[in-house]
């Protein structure tokens, strides 16, 4: 987390400057993608020779939302303790409303590449390439990639690098994009799958000239996610 820290009104010591640091990096531990912080510890003039010790914050978090908070306090380390707690609380709510939705995200994109099983009585003359639904992929970093997969206990997430705009394969702590991945046909995908233990294969569509990812399926077949933005 960046955190940037101004004194307005105040004279902002090395002690008082260290200590907000520390208040609003301890924040992490409520929510883990807090990109930026800006803090501002103000003395307001409320009447002659009376002060205000206000302390504002702004949290940048995951998914491009900001969260605000300003507090008062006797002193300018009392405002900041009271900030502190309402960020806290706000973060909580926001983690709440986070993980609702990207298990709604998790169970949607489960539906589309559900594994689905083959009729015993249909005759198999060995693996095939079964397409899956195409699902449009969203635009985050790479430690929001990680964070997402962690969060919805997936094998594999497909994303849009928002550093260059690249679609991207994380599995395991592995990143995969058109520039590193092998380029080849789907069928020479498939043939190469067949022949080692993996369980996925992001691949250069040499075809299509997109990034595709060919994964195991129930059925023993080969299940190809072809992402569209």
């Amino acid at each position: 987390m960046i955190i940037n820290i101004q004194g307005h009104g105040i004279n902002l010591t090395p002690p008082l400057k260290e200590y907000a640091g520390k208040k609003i990096a301890k924040l992490d531990e409520f929510f883990n993608n807090i990109i930026k912080a800006e803090v501002i510890l103000d003395a307001r003039s409320i009447k002659a020779a009376i002060r205000s010790h206000v302390a504002e914050v702004s949290l940048w978090v995951g998914g491009k939302k900001v969260i605000r908070a300003s507090e008062a306090g006797q002193d300018m380390y009392a405002a900041i303790d009271l900030v502190s707690e309402e960020l806290k609380s706000q973060l909580k709510k926001h983690k709440e409303k986070h993980i609702q939705e990207k298990r709604r995200q998790g169970k949607k994109f489960k539906k589309l590449s559900r594994e689905y099983n083959v009729d015993e009585e249909e005759e198999q003359e060995g693996p095939k390439i079964v397409k899956r639904p195409n699902f449009e992929i969203k635009t985050m970093t790479r430690e929001e990639a990680k964070a997402e997969l962690k969060l919805l206990g997936l094998e594999f997430i497909v994303f849009r690098n928002a550093e260059d705009g690249e679609a991207t394969v994380l599995y395991g702590r592995k990143f995969v994009d058109g520039s590193t991945a092998s380029e080849l046909s789907a069928d020479d995908a498939a043939a190469k799958f067949k022949k080692g233990k993996r369980k996925l294969l992001p691949f250069f569509n040499s075809e299509t000239n997109q990034l595709n990812i060919l994964y195991k399926i129930n059925s023993g077949d080969f299940g190809l996610i072809e992402p569209s933005f």
